[in-house]
């Protein structure tokens, strides 16, 4: 009963930690994308551990039947409580982008590396401007920026108070470019990968995953 017990306890306590796994991952040099994956892993582990701990304490004379009932019970029971607490949303491991050329009076709009064109008061953009200040965390050498739209101060001054000093707020320029590239909605992500470069790469909200952070770790060499 012990055994179980504190494999039931190494299941909780790999849930609550979903997000220090994630980033002790980056940390060490896991791609975003394993990294991502990586609780998850360990957290059916944790069921499977727990499976073999019921059977052999007390399955083990019972019939086939009834042990792959119980194994089936505890397998999308625990599995579903542990996905419940960290799902995986919608977008979550995408990479769908647009490749845009910029040419004339909107050719220096963006700057070399990733930025947020941000709504004020918008909730989506506030969950991306704190998974950027993660990042750029782990990866300072990555220049990262955040543009208001609606020329809003207030909001720039709010988003700036968020991002804690390290990443750099604006406002978005008034320019026909924002009709061209904003789509689907707040935030989009812009990606430049170097100032002299007339290509941007841009992401709506639901197009950006964790497979588009490791395209720019592998565009900018990190």
């Amino acid at each position: 009963m012990i055994r179980i017990g504190i494999s039931v306890l190494t299941l909780a306590v790999l849930v609550f930690f979903h997000n220090a796994i994630i980033s002790l991952g980056l940390k060490v040099g896991l791609s975003f994308t394993f990294s991502k994956i990586l609780p998850y892993m360990f957290q059916f582990f944790a069921v499977c551990l727990i499976i073999y701990q019921v059977y052999s304490q007390y399955l083990m004379n019972t019939s086939l039947t009834m042990r792959r009932l119980v194994s089936t019970l505890i397998l999308f029971g625990a599995s579903g409580i542990a996905f419940a607490a960290n799902p995986i949303y919608e977008g979550d491991f995408n990479h769908e982008y647009r490749e845009i050329l910029l040419a004339g009076e909107n050719a220096d709009t963006f700057q070399h590396g990733v930025t947020m064109i941000a709504l004020p008061g918008c909730p989506h953009c506030y969950d991306m401007l704190e998974e950027m200040k993660q990042v750029k965390a782990i990866y300072p050498a990555l220049p990262m920026y955040v543009l208001v739209v609606n020329n809003d101060e207030l909001a720039r001054e709010e988003y700036e108070e968020r991002s804690k000093g390290k990443i750099e707020v604006g406002l978005f320029p008034k320019s026909t470019l924002l009709r061209t590239i904003i789509a689907d909605g707040y935030p989009n992500l812009i990606y430049k990968s170097n100032h002299k470069s007339s290509k941007i790469i841009n992401w709506t909200n639901r197009g950006f995953g964790s497979a588009s952070w490791d395209y720019i770790m592998e565009q900018e060499g990190l």
